[in-house]
């Protein structure tokens, strides 16, 4: 068995077989839906990511409390994406450890799209900011460390990843919360806040 939606098709007795719980829910159609009227993001594709926001879009999911899946974008580690995310189809397997010392597997299929916060990457730098200007957006979580989000060293300097953003503006940001805060800028000039 391969982890990707092909398998899960045609291979999903066999998964289920082996103890495997699959999304119920469609996920062609959550894929559509999402990229239609996006409504989710969230940075840092990590296993805290995996374990809790992925999982509970796809307790929503399966419960029907909504028709649209999670965007994923990753700012430090693009291997997540790139080795990890996209060959697999964004599906990820969840293991929960129970204290009578059952495993719970879970195929995780409520991500439906994974991009890398890196203005490099002009493809899918150029994604995020159609995201971030679509209406439709609700929510953006976060899951990253203070390598994210600090702008100063203990000293009180600027971070030397963040003091070219602050000369340079938006345009090409190099800094994790600079590349944030240019998608948040997008969002504005869009008129959607």
């Amino acid at each position: 068995m391969k982890l990707n939606d092909h398998s899960l098709i045609s291979n999903a007795s066999a998964w289920t077989a082996a103890g495997y719980d699959l999304p119920h829910f469609d996920r062609t159609a959550v894929r559509a839906a999402t990229r239609q009227s996006p409504r989710w993001l969230h940075f840092g594709a990590g296993n805290i990511f995996r374990a809790y926001h992925a999982n509970l879009a796809q307790r929503m999911l399966n419960q029907g409390l909504t028709d649209t899946g999670l965007i994923v974008a990753e700012g430090f580690d693009y291997e997540i994406i790139d080795r990890v995310n996209r060959p697999t189809d964004d599906l990820t397997i969840l293991a929960t450890l129970r204290v009578d010392g059952r495993v719970e597997k879970t195929v995780i299929g409520s991500v439906v799209e994974s991009l890398a916060l890196d203005t490099a990457r002009t493809d899918d730098f150029s994604r995020l900011r159609e995201l971030f200007r679509s209406p439709s957006l609700q929510l953006c979580t976060f899951t990253i460390t203070e390598k994210g989000y600090a702008l100063t060293d203990p000293a009180g300097q600027l971070l030397p990843w963040v003091a070219p953003d602050m000369q340079a503006g938006p345009a090409a940001p190099t800094s994790y919360i600079g590349r944030v805060t240019a998608l948040l800028y997008a969002r504005y000039t869009a008129g959607n806040l």
